[in-house]
C-alpha cells in the first residue's frame, strides 16, 4: 500500500512538472533598442555601414529605422513597419517601404536572435542583405561575420 501511495504521488507531480513546462510562456526575444552593422547589394557590389533602431508597437509590430551611407558619402535614413513571427527562439520580420519613384518599393525579408538580424531587401531594381549585431550583446553573441539566418 505505501508503494501504491508513492507511485501515485510520484506521477501526480511528473504531471504537474509537465503541465507547468507546457504552460509557461516563452521567453520572447525582444529586439528593442540599437543594432550596428552593414549593407551589402547583390546586385552592384555597393555595401556601406549601417545603423538600426529597433521599436516595440506591439507582440507582432516592430518599427525600425535604418541608417547608412551609401557611396560612403550619401546618407540614407528610412523608417519600415515590421511584422513579426516567433519560431524556434527566432523571430521572423517581413515589411516593405516605398521610397518614390526614384528608388521604389523595397521589400524586407528578415530573422533573428537576441543579437543578430539579417535581412535580404529586394527592389525592382536592387537586391542585397543587412547584417546588424545588438550594440549591448557585446561578445556574448559571438558577432560571428558569416552568421546567415536560420532556414525558414
Amino acid at each position: 500500500m505505501q508503494k501504491c501511495r508513492r507511485s501515485r504521488a510520484t506521477g501526480a507531480l511528473a504531471l504537474v512538472v509537465v503541465w507547468l513546462a507546457m504552460t509557461a510562456p516563452s521567453r520572447a526575444t525582444d529586439l528593442s533598442g540599437s543594432w550596428s552593422g552593414t549593407w551589402k547589394s547583390c546586385t552592384s557590389g555597393h555595401e556601406g555601414p549601417l545603423r538600426a533602431e529597433f521599436v516595440r508597437r506591439s507582440a507582432c509590430c516592430y518599427d525600425v529605422t535604418f541608417r547608412g551611407r551609401f557611396f560612403k558619402i550619401l546618407p540614407f535614413r528610412y523608417s519600415v513597419a515590421m511584422r513579426v513571427i516567433k519560431q524556434d527562439g527566432c523571430v521572423y520580420l517581413s515589411g516593405s517601404k516605398d521610397l518614390g519613384r526614384l528608388f521604389g518599393v523595397f521589400s524586407f525579408a528578415a530573422a533573428a536572435d537576441g543579437c543578430r538580424f539579417h535581412a535580404d531587401y529586394s527592389s525592382c531594381e536592387d537586391k542585397g542583405c543587412f547584417r546588424l549585431s545588438r550594440e549591448t550583446c557585446g561578445a556574448c553573441c559571438g558577432r560571428a561575420a558569416g552568421w546567415t539566418s536560420p532556414a525558414r
